[in-house]
């Protein structure tokens, strides 16, 4: 008995639920509870553990499906498997992820509602994901619907939502006592729904009106995670939004050293060692950066092609030199796909040229029009395209900004975009080039 008390205590774990079964049958005196007790007094914190006045065999398989033990193992394996199996998965490396999603908790113990932001790849989903493991027993209910935007319609979130909180089966259909269902759960009980990459106002309009935090119990919590503020904004207060940083040169180094070497402490040779560090730096703590271009060094061990990759990243070109854009282009080209032609443009403007100038510098190269371009920089800004410091200076993350760079190198665009002298010999006669010193720039001007 002491042993099993033993294996209780060794398997107990924060991500874990013990369920635990114990014979109640008088076995004599002295000895009559000591199943049951051995097995609970180290689950006796939470509760869960059920003494079962059946023998073992009873328990394990029940004779029949009238009997009371058969429904009391269905509910333990329901519950389990909602837990834990139906979580959503994380990668297989996690960087500086529980202090994060702690601070997102903290942040909801004040606000019913938080929105997170950030640029496409900086790891917004994944964190949503780590808070959802690690909070999502706190709650009565909870709820993850993923990646919202790219669901054909809204009813079919909705449908997922009313599974989860309702136990709705998902190919009924939705009517207006469902929805009251929805808004009743979040009335009277403590509820967590975690929404996913919202995409757009529109998303995140309809689940407004089911998610009513306003007339939810204070125990109710949503947490939403989204490119763009401005989508947000009219939801969620500015005292619960959270911006996703970019991680710090160790993190970045250990997420790095995982894909590149399958190992998170690897020490590379002394003459991988400079032109890993480089290729860290040029990520800019980007997690998805690091780990796309890792991945693609992964088992290669001649230098010239960690030095062309590095070129290549730098450039804004192709790894593998193929047609399609690979992961990382594709996804933080997604925000840019997002804006108008001539949000675009200014865009491409300021990866090619302008990054690092004064926002009044940029926008005397533009047109002069100050109010109405930092206006439309702030879009930039909400999405996270760029960012300014309180001097006023300029920045675009320097994965954003190649990415720019390639997408200018794309026809039709690549006639407009010409950021390096060299490069206009491939298009343009010598006559018709003409390059503009301009503080630390050479802008090139098509005649």
């Amino acid at each position: 008995m002491e042993h099993l008390s033993t294996d209780f205590k060794n398997a107990l774990h924060e991500d874990l639920n013990i369920y635990a079964f114990g014979e109640g049958l008088p076995l004599n005196k002295k000895w009559g509870i000591l199943v049951p007790y051995a097995s609970s007094i180290q689950l006796s914190n939470n509760n869960n553990y059920k003494i079962e006045d059946a023998n073992h065999l009873t328990i394990c398989k029940p004779p029949n499906k009238d009997h009371p033990s058969y429904y009391l193992l269905l509910k333990c394996l329901r519950i389990c498997i909602e837990k834990h199996i139906l979580l959503p998965p994380m990668p297989c490396h996690e960087v500086e992820l529980i202090d994060k999603a702690k601070d997102i908790n903290i942040l909801l113990q004040k606000e019913s509602i938080v929105g997170l932001v950030g640029m496409g790849g900086i790891g917004k989903t994944t964190l949503c994901k780590k808070f959802y493991h690690m909070f999502h027993n706190q709650y009565d209910k909870s709820s993850f619907l993923e990646d919202v935007k790219s669901k054909d319609n809204i009813i079919d979130v909705i449908k997922q939502l009313l599974h989860d909180l309702c136990g709705m089966r998902k190919d009924k259909n939705v009517n207006q006592n469902d929805l009251d269902r929805i808004r009743q759960c979040m009335i009277s009980k403590k509820v967590l729904v975690v929404v996913d990459d919202v995409g757009k106002a529109e998303n995140l309009t309809s689940l407004q009106l089911l998610i009513d935090t306003k007339n939810a119990t204070p125990k109710s919590k949503v947490l939403v995670n989204c490119r763009n503020w401005q989508i947000l904004k009219s939801h969620v207060c500015e005292d619960g939004k959270m911006v996703m940083k970019s991680l710090e040169e160790k993190q970045a180094t250990e997420l790095f050293m995982f894909h590149a070497f399958g190992n998170a402490n690897h020490v590379p040779t002394k003459d991988f060692k400079d032109i890993c560090m480089k290729i860290i730096k040029a990520c800019g703590g980007l997690p998805l950066s690091l780990k796309v271009l890792g991945s693609f060094l992964c088992n290669t061990k001649e230098l010239e092609i960690w030095e062309g990759a590095l070129r290549k990243l730098k450039s804004g070109q192709n790894l593998t030199g193929g047609n399609d854009n690979e992961e990382l282009w594709n996804v933080l080209k997604i925000s840019y796909d997002h804006l108008d032609k001539q949000h675009q443009n200014m865009f491409l403007d300021i990866a090619c040229f302008l990054g690092g100038l004064k926002i009044s510098t940029i926008c005397r190269v533009w047109s002069g029009d100050y109010l109405n371009h930092k206006f439309e920089l702030q879009n930039l800004q909400h999405r996270s395209l760029i960012q300014w410091a309180k001097d006023g200076i300029l920045y675009i993350h320097e994965q954003l900004r190649d990415m720019g760079r390639y997408i200018a190198r794309e026809p039709p665009i690549m006639n407009r975009f010409i950021w390096k002298s060299n490069m206009s010999n491939f298009f343009l006669p010598k006559d018709e080039v003409v390059t503009i010193p301009f503080q630390s720039y050479n802008f090139i001007m098509i005649l």
